[in-house]
């Protein structure tokens, strides 16, 4: 089975590439090579390797500073550098740490030891990359209702003050949706709360669909959704809401042997429109205006005022 641990060596010696590529090779690496540093980072602007092999004694650039650029690019930067060397001084080792590498070989190496080496580091970097992922995992959940996969009303408080900071310091829009699913307790006793789920689910994947990358849609409790949208006016926020009101009307939830069609009401504030002086005071003037659709007979929307 082929490793599918990826090397990229870095030297501009024939002999030195060969011996070392072949070794690697034979441990089931893949391995790319790179005759000089500018050809390296090159490479490395389509090409990520687990580790990367780079010798200290190069024309025009030399290892060292080969590793700093490799070390400036975002994209690049996490890779694990090993120098390779037949240089024994203290400063060019130290040296080599102060670029970024994360360890040495020295010419000629031994094999066994380069190679607990690179798997060492090739670990480290991979048990690093998990802990990441596992960190942005527990963010997502942290931020996110388990049922609708929408953000939770605690980012919601997050975010609406981000962008209510930014409509005071920049002058900028902002409008809120806050929208209800009508009769929603009626579906829950008609059909069962498992159907009430499958409503709620496909509504938020519907919205999540309705809306701009810029615009953020939360689940604010119960059968109720906010949607902000940023750099927004009034009438933009009208447009929209009627764009989601009619897609809810018009699409059919069907789950096993059950049919069935929700509308929605929602409540329409803007900074702009509004000058609502905090953002709870925004919330409560779209609240407002919600209660109004609900007044005058559901599946519409209303603006504050």
């Amino acid at each position: 089975m082929k490793n599918k641990d990826k090397i990229l060596v870095i030297d501009d010696q024939p002999a030195n590439l060969e011996v070392l590529v072949s070794f690697l090779k034979e441990h089931d690496f893949t391995v790319r090579i790179a005759e000089n540093g500018k050809w390296a980072l090159q490479v490395l602007e389509t090409y990520q390797p687990d580790i990367i092999i780079l010798d200290v004694m190069m024309p025009e650039m030399d290892g060292f500073e080969t590793c700093r650029r490799i070390k400036s690019n975002k994209d690049t930067a996490d890779i694990p550098v090993f120098f390779m060397t037949a240089l024994e001084s203290v400063q060019d080792k130290v040296a080599g740490f102060e670029a970024g590498g994360v360890d040495y070989i020295t010419k000629p190496f031994q094999q066994i030891e380069v190679l607990a080496r690179l798997n060492a580091h090739i670990a480290l970097r991979k048990q690093k990359i998990k802990l990441e992922q596992q960190k942005d995992l527990l963010k997502m959940i942290s931020i996110t209702d388990d049922l609708t996969g929408l953000f939770n009303r605690r980012h919601m408080n997050t975010v609406l003050e981000r962008e209510f900071g930014r409509c005071l310091r920049y002058g900028t829009d902002l409008s809120c949706l806050l929208v209800d699913l009508d009769h929603f307790k009626r579906v829950n006793d008609t059909y069962g709360h498992g159907f009430g789920d499958i409503v709620l689910r496909e509504f938020s994947q519907s919205l999540a669909t309705s809306i701009r990358v810029t615009d953020s849609a939360f689940r604010y409790g119960g059968e109720e959704f906010l949607i902000l949208l940023p750099q927004t006016d009034i009438n933009g926020a009208i447009q929209i809401g009627e764009n989601i009101r009619r897609r809810t009307e018009n699409k059919k939830v069907v789950s096993e042997n059950i049919s069935a069609r929700v509308t929605l009401s929602g409540g329409i504030s803007s900074f702009h429109h509004h000058q609502p002086r905090t953002s709870k005071e925004m919330i409560h003037f779209s609240d407002k205006a919600l209660y109004a659709s609900k007044k005058a007979g559901r599946n519409r929307m209303s603006v504050y005022g």
